[in-house]
This record gives structure tokens, sequence and C-alpha cells, in this order.
């Protein structure tokens, strides 16, 4: 799992996976929030913000562990999705400040940030519809909730699904 880059596509088509991967937490989405457009005002400044982020993380797909790092670059933030428990780097992504809007990706696949406070940030689909927003919300200095959401498509209903993220000590 590779928070970052699973968030970005759509999971409403897959019901069954949705479900099963949710620890409980599947659920309707009010999409409010979740599907605004990107901010285009956003500064070196708030992309500290996201400072609490930094390090390695662990969370559950349902039974199975997933493991990712983040680390900042100056105005940049890089993911890496880790391969198991040793912490090998598997794949990365680079969210990256440009012309005051921070994101990652192109056109379809661009997810970027429509809102940044101290203790989370929410991120959408740089075009509507083409992919899922994703929120991070920090619970202590050990623990935060990843949320995403997506938008009903065709006959499957909108909906959400929390991953807890648990701080790996170094």
């Amino acid at each position: 799992m590779f928070l970052p880059t699973g968030c970005s596509k759509s999971t409403a088509g897959d019901q069954n996976t949705v479900a099963e991967k949710s620890s409980g937490s599947a659920s309707q989405s009010t999409g409010s929030k979740a599907f605004s457009p990107p901010a285009k005002n956003l500064t070196d400044a708030d992309v500290a913000k996201l400072k609490w982020l930094e390090g390695t993380w662990k969370g559950m797909d349902g039974d199975k562990p997933f493991y990712e790092r983040y680390r900042f670059e100056g105005s940049s933030m890089v993911v890496e999705s880790l391969k198991d428990e040793k912490l090998e780097v598997e794949d990365a992504d680079r969210f990256e400040l440009v012309d005051g809007e921070f994101g990652k990706g192109e056109a379809e696949d661009r997810s970027a940030i429509s809102e940044i406070t101290d203790n989370s940030v929410q991120f959408v689909p740089a075009i509507k519809g083409t992919g899922n927003s994703f929120r991070f919300e920090r619970k202590d200095e050990n623990t935060w909730n990843a949320i995403l959401e997506w938008e009903a498509n065709g006959n499957q209903p909108a909906g959400s699904k929390v991953y807890v993220m648990q701080r790996v000590p170094s």
C-alpha cells in the first residue's frame, strides 16, 4: 500500500475490497470538503505545516501491514513506500510546491492540497471526478489517520476508508 498513490486511484468500483480493507471505517462521505478545487495560493510556510508527517509509519490494510516514510527536501515532500518491516524502499513519490499549488502527478493523475491546517491536510484530484480525495489528520505525535474518500460512481455509493498510521521507532 502506498497511501498517496493508492489514494489517487478510485476504489469505488471495488466495494468488496473496500469493505474488506476497512478497519470498520467504511462509511458514507459527505463530500463537502473532499472534492473542492486545489488551493493555488500555498507558500513554503504552508508546506512546513506538514512537518509532523516526517518519519517512518506503519499502517494496516486489513491484516496486512504496510510501511511509508515521509521526508522533506525544501518545499518538496518525498513519500517512500517501504517493502516490509525491513524498511527497504520499494517506490517513491514527490509532492512539490509549484506556482502556489502543492501536489504530485499530472493531469487526471494529479492530486493537490485544497486545505491545510497545523494538524491536517486535504488532498483532492486536480480534475474533479478523476480520483479519490485523501485527508491526513494528526491525532498525536505518534499517530495520524489517513482518510480516503470517493464520490459516487455509477451504482457505487460515495464512501470513505480510514487507515491508522503509527510511528515506527527509529
